[in-house]
């Protein structure tokens, strides 16, 4: 079994909700690692990623549950620190059914912080929000001074959820701290879907030698970010110096996808053509254009800086898939 760390997170009760997703899971690793008893909440939403063998091997309690049943009351009561990052990510999905993307992004976590509220209002908690609450970019880079003006569903339910959380640290004194994400990528992503961000899809194609199709030019830019520089900041993000506090979490460099794609491809040694394809109605409505991350803010107030170039990143991510092969296969 893995775990019995001793590090800054030795000998606490830790709740991951998701946390047998994507960046969850990799997150739960992490803290087994440093030593804490870590309790597992998911509701293995179909499409969603979430799948048991992404902590496979690690003595950690899961129960599978929407966030805002009853039940879950128990398992974050007398919690240190909570992890929340379920939810709903899909951008194209949100917009085809949007009252699931609002309940799983917005309603369930009403509920959640009610029972935070009840049985342990000092739990310490991180929220994973997402950039996509920014919309399109006026100025890049975007720092949280820009304003909230999501393109799609899914930003709009994100920030509603954001909010959520900021009113109860507002309200009821209770210590959180929220987290917009980039484009994040790296182990333990769900790569067998088109609906989960470009960059999974650049990863399976490149992998598997496929044509990687870019939408329009490719001349839109991202900043992409490793999962383990997303886990950094969230166990930088449990300091209480961010209670009540909205932070950027990105990197300084960002890349056309053309470029990102030249560079999975050639990571990956891969085979795969690069072509461009006219844009679906279905994501063009819902682009957002170039975007970078400013995170300065996080920088100076919390010390967390992204460490993983893209290159790099994508080394390790290649790597990790090769040796887990059920990940470009799996439902």
């Amino acid at each position: 079994m893995c775990g019995g760390g001793g590090g800054a997170f030795a000998g606490s009760t830790c709740v991951v909700t998701g946390g047998l997703g994507f960046i969850g899971s990799n997150l739960v690793h992490r803290l087994v690692a440093d030593g804490a008893a870590v309790r597992v909440v998911d509701a293995l939403v179909p499409d969603h990623g979430g799948d048991t063998r992404n902590v496979e091997g690690l003595d950690v309690d899961v129960v599978v549950s929407d966030i805002g049943a009853d039940a879950v009351a128990e398992v974050v009561e007398g919690a240190d620190v909570v992890f929340n990052l379920a939810g709903q990510v899909s951008h194209t999905a949100s917009m085809t059914d949007p009252e699931k993307d609002l309940f799983l992004n917005t309603v369930t976590h009403a509920r959640f912080l009610e029972h935070l509220r009840r049985v342990s209002p000092g739990t310490r908690v991180v929220h994973a929000s997402t950039r996509q609450v920014y919309g399109r970019a006026l100025r890049v880079p975007v720092d949280e001074d820009h304003p909230a003006n999501p393109v799609d569903v899914n930003g709009a339910a994100k920030l509603a959820g954001e909010h959520l959380h900021l009113v109860y640290a507002r309200a009821h004194g209770m210590r959180i701290t929220s987290l917009r994400l980039t484009n994040v990528y790296g182990p333990r992503q769900r790569l067998s879907s088109d609906a989960l961000g470009f960059l999974p899809v650049f990863v399976r194609k490149a992998l598997l030698g496929e044509p990687i199709s870019l939408f329009g030019d490719g001349s839109q830019r991202r900043d992409c970010l490793h999962v383990d520089d997303v886990v950094d900041a969230m166990l930088a993000a449990v300091d209480d110096a961010g209670a009540g506090r909205v932070y950027n979490v990105g990197t300084d460099i960002d890349h056309s996808l053309a470029e990102i794609a030249e560079i999975a491809v050639r990571v990956a040694g891969s085979d795969s053509t690069i072509t461009k394809t006219a844009w679906p109605a279905d994501h063009q409505r819902i682009d957002i254009g170039s975007f970078r991350s400013d995170s300065g803010l996080i920088a100076r107030e919390l010390g967390w800086k992204a460490s993983v170039g893209l290159e790099e990143g994508f080394c390790g991510t290649f790597a990790f898939y090769r040796e887990h092969p059920w990940y470009l296969s799996s439902t």
